[in-house]
């Protein structure tokens, strides 16, 4: 009896510990990009002023993508744009503070 109750509790202190680390999410000190940092990041692509949206978001890499294949798993990324015709936006890594995408609103009425 003694036996069971041990094995089983050691089981389950495993499993808790393997959901633990598995569901880690990205520590707050790898994100090195602020939002003022975005913000200067954004001023250099004409993105200034009034009416400017800043959104922190993420992406998960799906199993098959070049991405997880090289280990990673979620992009965290800096979303920055004015929303109006022919306005600017960006995405900023939020790691690296590389800009991964560029464009223009371009709206059709």
């Amino acid at each position: 009896m003694k036996k069971k109750f041990l094995f089983t509790t050691i089981i389950i202190l495993l499993g808790i510990c393997f959901s633990l680390n598995s569901c880690k999410e990205k520590d707050k000190n790898e994100i090195k990009i602020t939002e003022s940092q975005a913000l200067k990041i954004a001023k250099r692509y004409g993105i200034s002023g009034d009416n400017v949206e800043i959104f922190f978001k993420t992406y998960n890499y799906s199993k098959t993508s070049l991405g997880y294949q090289k280990g990673k798993r979620k992009l965290y990324y800096w979303d920055v744009s004015k929303k109006c015709n022919h306005c600017p936006f960006i995405q900023i890594d939020a790691v690296t503070g590389n800009v991964f995408s560029e464009g223009k609103y371009n709206y059709v009425y």
